[in-house]
């Protein structure tokens, strides 16, 4: 068992702490990509998408959705005049044949970079009702990666917690299984491509542990992951020679939450 002294981010500053790693982790394995493997490229319920107010115009590649078919989420980002944007969700309770008024989870971006920016994650708990949510921002309060969640469907989202800091856009993921939360990233203060992991124990009101998924000689980019009690799995793209991520090869790795 390996164990880590850290500084905590509080404004204690040189407070440490000796904490256990969070994820005992498995070897690195590597397959094929295959059908329903997230796909950034590809746009997905996209029919009828409503206006969002002060928005320009929706980015219609960032649409993401979640859900069963009684609940079924759809999120994206909707670009503003001055390239800043806004991150909206709609619920759906017939398959996607119609839809609520949409919700702006998230409007305090001041990037300028439009429709060019990592797409959502998100993740719905059929269990608990919990819809969770992963997305960068450059918000006046620091660039980086925030999560928000609702615990009502959606009916109404808690204010967004910041998972890491960084500007460099990142690409995230989230799931859920009740008050357990896991959030994988791109890590953007690394030199080199590789995936952080954040987790919480409380519905994601704070992220109490946090790690990294993948060694320092992988390179590893838009992670996707999932959580099923104490065991974790995630994967990644694998980038070619030129720094793509949209290569055949996928890279993951089994976990256990201690």
């Amino acid at each position: 068992m390996r164990f880590y002294a850290i500084t905590l981010l509080f404004p204690l500053v040189g407070l440490t702490a000796c904490v256990m790693e969070p994820v005992q982790w498995g070897d690195v394995s590597y397959r094929q990509s295959q059908l329903g493997d997230p796909d950034a490229r590809s746009a997905v319920m996209s029919a009828n998408l409503p206006p969002v107010s002060g928005a320009a115009g929706p980015c219609i590649r960032s649409i993401r959705t979640a859900g069963t078919a009684t609940d079924l989420f759809r999120v994206w980002w909707s670009t503003r005049s001055d390239s800043s944007v806004v991150l909206s969700m709609q619920r759906s309770g017939d398959r996607g044949g119609s839809w609520q008024a949409p919700v702006a989870v998230e409007s305090r971006d001041r990037g300028r970079r439009g429709c060019d920016r990592p797409a959502p994650g998100v993740y719905y708990d059929s269990v608990s009702g919990y819809l969770h949510l992963v997305y960068f921002i450059e918000g006046n309060d620091g660039a980086g990666v925030y999560f928000a969640h609702s615990m009502d469907k959606g009916g109404m989202f808690h204010a967004p917690v910041a998972v890491v800091y960084g500007n460099t856009p990142s690409a995230a993921s989230v799931a859920g299984m009740g008050d357990s939360v896991v959030v994988v990233f791109e890590d953007p203060n690394a030199t080199t491509p590789r995936i952080g992991i954040a987790l919480s124990r409380s519905a994601g009101h704070i992220f109490e542990q946090r790690g990294q998924v993948t060694p320092d000689d992988v390179l590893a980019l838009m992670p996707w992951v999932a959580l099923d009690h104490t065991r974790i799995t995630v994967w990644w793209k694998t980038p070619d020679q030129s720094g793509s991520p949209y290569g055949d090869r996928v890279g993951y790795r089994l976990g256990r939450w201690q």
